[in-house]
Order: structure tokens, then sequence, then C-alpha cells
């Protein structure tokens, strides 16, 4: 689509002689290159020379700089833009309310036409303060229509969200735009958390919207402020995952500390063969672990059952190392001092020799070559 802007040459002759201050900026330089006589008693400027070798530019602060960029990108697109905007001839601070359309200028280039309606220097101070505050500040402010089309907002949103046009549009869920617009319309103060695309990327904004009449239509419209929380939401979100994740960790430890009781239940069973007389089948390594597992149930079992013979049958056990060896003789006297006999079932040559060499004492244990041995003299 072609975007028309008006001619400088077209209305030089009448611009020149407004009583309205009125001046020209090159676009390209953004630099002042035209101005009527108001213009330059506005600048306070001694001459048109004078005022268009002026650096208007140099060391503006970033949220003027952002500010001043966005309003020529308006009037660049067709638009004619109207804001109080704040300047400083001479170190004078002066107030003035600005129409700025673009405009071809005589080389054919584009520039951009400002008209100046000073403000009245009895404005209250206050005032002045906060026009300045709201549009510079850190805060994205922007005032929309029922329809989410935006009215106007400050610096920092220009800065930061592409569209201009339509708040709705800043959503990953628009349809969230229109409940906040719906709540705020129906006169309710509303706080919400949202996903929003901005020139960044996606980021998570929390969004205020209240509702408040359009000074200029008195049409009930919605202020809103964005604030980016992305940091905080994210980190929250990153420990609620880890949360979860360690739940998901305890309830598997959980798991696999149930499965091992299990097998050391397995690897060691307690079998009830009659006569108070327990066999204990144990299988795989006489580890540490299978070791107190074993003393602890068994020692519990022999006092509760009044037990009083054991059956420890080791056909199963792979092997015997010093420690197991220790082990074995310890469950072996604890047996003895609750008043039951141990015998020994199915021990092969390599774990009788570890036992041997551990010094373990066997005087008055029956050993037998195999389970079924066991049994079948369990009643001599």
């Amino acid at each position: 689509m072609t975007i028309e802007h008006i001619d400088i040459t077209t209305w030089e002759a009448g611009l020149a002689i407004s009583p309205m201050p009125v001046f020209v900026m090159d676009a390209v330089h953004v630099r002042l290159c035209w101005a009527n006589d108001a213009a330059l008693e506005l600048w306070q400027a001694e001459s048109r020379d004078e005022l268009f070798a002026r650096d208007i530019n140099s060391n503006l602060p970033e949220k003027v700089a952002l500010r001043r960029d966005y309003f020529f990108s308006q009037a660049r697109a067709g638009k004619k833009m109207r804001e109080e905007w704040t300047f400083y001839p001479r170190g004078v601070a002066t107030m003035a309310m600005l129409d700025v359309r673009a405009t071809w200028l005589h080389d054919g280039k584009l520039g951009y036409l400002f008209q100046a309606i000073p403000l009245v220097p009895e404005a209250s101070p206050d005032l002045l303060r906060t026009i300045t505050i709201s549009r510079l500040a850190a805060v994205m402010v922007t005032f929309v229509d029922a329809s989410g089309e935006i009215l106007t907002l400050n610096t920092s949103a220009a800065a930061t969200f592409d569209d201009q046009n339509s708040w709705r549009s800043w959503f990953v869920d628009p349809s969230l735009a229109d409940r906040l617009i719906a709540d705020a319309l129906a006169r309710k103060s509303v706080r919400v958390q949202a996903h929003v695309r901005t020139k960044e990327g996606l980021r998570w904004h929390v969004v205020d919207a209240q509702p408040l009449r359009d000074p200029v239509t008195s049409a009930l419209s919605v202020l809103v402020e964005h604030r980016d929380e992305t940091a905080r939401i994210e980190s929250e979100q990153l420990a609620l995952q880890r949360a979860g994740r360690i739940d998901a960790l305890t309830s598997t430890l959980e798991l696999v500390e149930a499965q091992r009781q299990e097998i050391l239940r397995l690897s060691a069973p307690l079998l009830d063969v009659g006569d108070h007389t327990l066999a204990v089948p144990i299988i795989g390594r006489l580890s540490e672990t299978l070791s107190e597992e074993i003393i602890a149930r068994l020692l519990d079992a022999v006092t509760q059952r009044h037990t009083v013979a054991v059956l420890l049958d080791l056909t199963g056990v792979v092997d015997v190392d010093e420690d197991g060896a220790a082990r074995l003789g310890q469950l072996i006297g604890a047996l003895r001092l609750l008043g039951a006999t141990a015998r020994i079932a199915g021990i092969n040559a390599k774990a009788a020799q570890r036992l041997v060499d551990a010094g373990i004492n066997f005087d008055g244990v029956e050993t037998l070559r195999s389970l079924a041995d066991g049994l079948r003299s369990r009643g001599a």
C-alpha cells in the first residue's frame, strides 16, 4: 500500500506566515531544515542558520530516543501524531502539543512537519512532571478501547512490542486479553500472569487492567500496565519442575527400597518346618546387608515362635568371605543366647575352608550335607 504524505512545497508560503510555530525535520539526518518565524521564537534561535546547525539529538536519554523513534515511525506510516513534548531551547523547559506528519521535502526526500502549540506557562508543575514521568516510566502502560485497539501507549510499551495498533496481538492467547477487557469494562480491577510476544521473543508479564474513561471521547476504556516478570516466573516454574522430579525420584527410591527389602526376604526366607524348627535357605552372597536382614528377622521370629532349632541352608550361597564367615558366627552365637540350636546344611568345600580360616567356633553345631538331610533328621 502506498502511503501519501503532504508536500511541503504546497503549504510552505502559508506556513511561513502562520502565528503557530511550524518547523520541519530532515528524516535522514534528523536535523531541523525549515522553520517559520514563530518557530524561531519557540526555539529561542538567533537565526535559521543557527537553529539548523544545532545538534538536537546528542545526549538524548534512551527512553526519549525510543519515544522519538516510535513517534517518527507512526508518522512514516501515514498517521498524524499528536502528543505533548518537552524540549529545552537554551536550557529552558518548554512544553508544547506537537502535531506531526510526514512530508516530502524540496529534494524529494522524506521529512517531518511539526506544528507546535505551546502549553500555557501557568500549567501546574505537577501536571508537567506527571506527563513526562508517565511517558518515560519503565512500566509498560497502554490505554485501549473496548475492542482492544490501542489509543495511546508510553515509550516502554512502544519499545517492547511491535504491534502499535492491537493490544490483543501482544498475547500468545488473545482470548485472555478479551477477558481482561470484559472484566475491566465491568468495573473490575484485574491482574493476570500472561505469556506475551515481544520484540525480544516470548516473555512472561504480570498485567494489571482497570476501567478508565477516555478523556477525549468519554468512552469507558481500559488502562493497562505490563510488568516483565519473566525471571521470577520461570524460576518458580523451574522450582516446581524440580520439586516434581524430586517427588518422582523419592517415589522411585521408595519403590527400589521396597523391592530391595523384598529381594532380601526372598534371599533368606524363614520357613516353618514344624517341631518348633525354622529352615532358612540363604541365596547369593552373604553380604553385610543380607546378614543384618537375616539376623533381624530370624532372631525376632525365634523369640515370637518359641523356636528351638534353626536349620541354616547354605546350598545357594555362592561365596563366603572372611567378613561373611564372621557374620555367620555372630548369627550362630545369637541363636545360642536365645536357646535355639543352630544346624548348617549344604555347605560347600570352599565355604567350609573360609569358615575354618576365620576361626569360627562350630562346637555343638550340627552340619548336614543338604537341607533334605536336615529335615529328615529334625525329629531325631
